[in-house]
């Protein structure tokens, strides 16, 4: 009788671990499915928020984009009239430059509010940003600052699916960013790689593709570095440390980074440097 009873506790006991397991997995699949919710929200939320923006930005980018046109021809003719070494110059110099500067406000504005599609194509990264540091180059040399590129490129080919023209503008946003970063003399070090860690410096020879989940590019500069504060929020549109910035720059390249379906992170301290390291998927 009591070995009866015996079977029949451990056969409840069975039942109740069987049970508690499946409600278990059944709680971890609400959880899932409850964050995956609570995300799909939050995107329907921003994506209303940027439609809204975008119909407001197209309507203030009209209305400030002609009374400009006009100040910028005036402005034209007015600087031909004045000599260089007349001091009255200077005056219509500042007012194109405020000019330009205004017409940059009004473009990151739409370029960040309005939908973006993507024309992407095979892409050997290695060539693509070979060619954007020679452009990073040249802006070191108009800043007139001792400042060297260093290129860790892969010893092989390294492809992706991506939108070469709207990257181009990520990386070079980021390089424009490291060199402003640095005072005087610094380095810059610009990093590709593999998600299995392929790296290196010299020639390239063969065809890398599909050989990882992604792609790394890391941007490390040897700059003044981000205080922790300020980390939280650069990619927060609007925010801004700099005199002359939209605070939209950063926000731009998360965006576009997003579309791509990558992820980008930054690293940094003060008076060490900063890193941003950018993820995207290998198709």
């Amino acid at each position: 009788m009591e070995n009866e009873q015996f079977q029949e506790l451990a056969t409840v006991m069975e039942r109740f671990l069987a049970q508690s397991g499946e409600l278990e997995i059944a709680y971890k699949a609400l959880e899932l499915q409850t964050e995956q919710l609570k995300k799909m929200q939050e995107e329907v939320q921003q994506s209303r928020v940027l439609s809204a923006l975008g119909e407001m930005a197209a309507t203030v980018a009209h209305e400030i984009r002609n009374p400009l046109g006009g100040i910028g021809g005036y402005a034209s003719l007015l600087a031909r009239s004045i000599p260089p070494e007349d001091p009255k110059r200077k005056y219509v110099d500042k007012i194109i430059g405020g000019i330009s500067s205004l017409n940059k406000i009004v473009s990151n504005l739409l370029v960040y509010t309005r939908k973006t599609n993507l024309q992407k194509q095979s892409t050997d990264l290695v060539a693509w940003a070979d060619a954007i540091l020679a452009h990073a180059e040249i802006e070191i040399e108009k800043e007139k600052k001792k400042i060297a590129i260093e290129r860790m490129f892969p010893a092989v080919h390294l492809t992706a699916e991506i939108d070469g023209e709207r990257l181009q503008q990520v990386l070079l946003n980021l390089l424009i960013n490291a060199i402003q970063a640095i005072e005087g003399e610094g380095k810059i070090f610009v990093e590709i790689s593999n998600s299995s860690g392929v790296a290196g410096s010299g020639g390239v020879a063969g065809v890398l593709k599909s050989s990882g989940d992604f792609a790394e590019i890391k941007i490390t500069d040897t700059g003044k570095g981000i205080s922790p504060e300020n980390l939280e929020n650069i990619f927060t549109p609007f925010f801004t440390t700099k005199e002359q910035g939209t605070g939209l720059g950063l926000a731009i390249v998360k965006k576009i980074v997003d579309l791509h379906e990558g992820e980008i992170k930054v690293e940094s301290k003060v008076g060490e440097g900063t890193t941003v390291r950018i993820k995207l998927p290998i198709a």
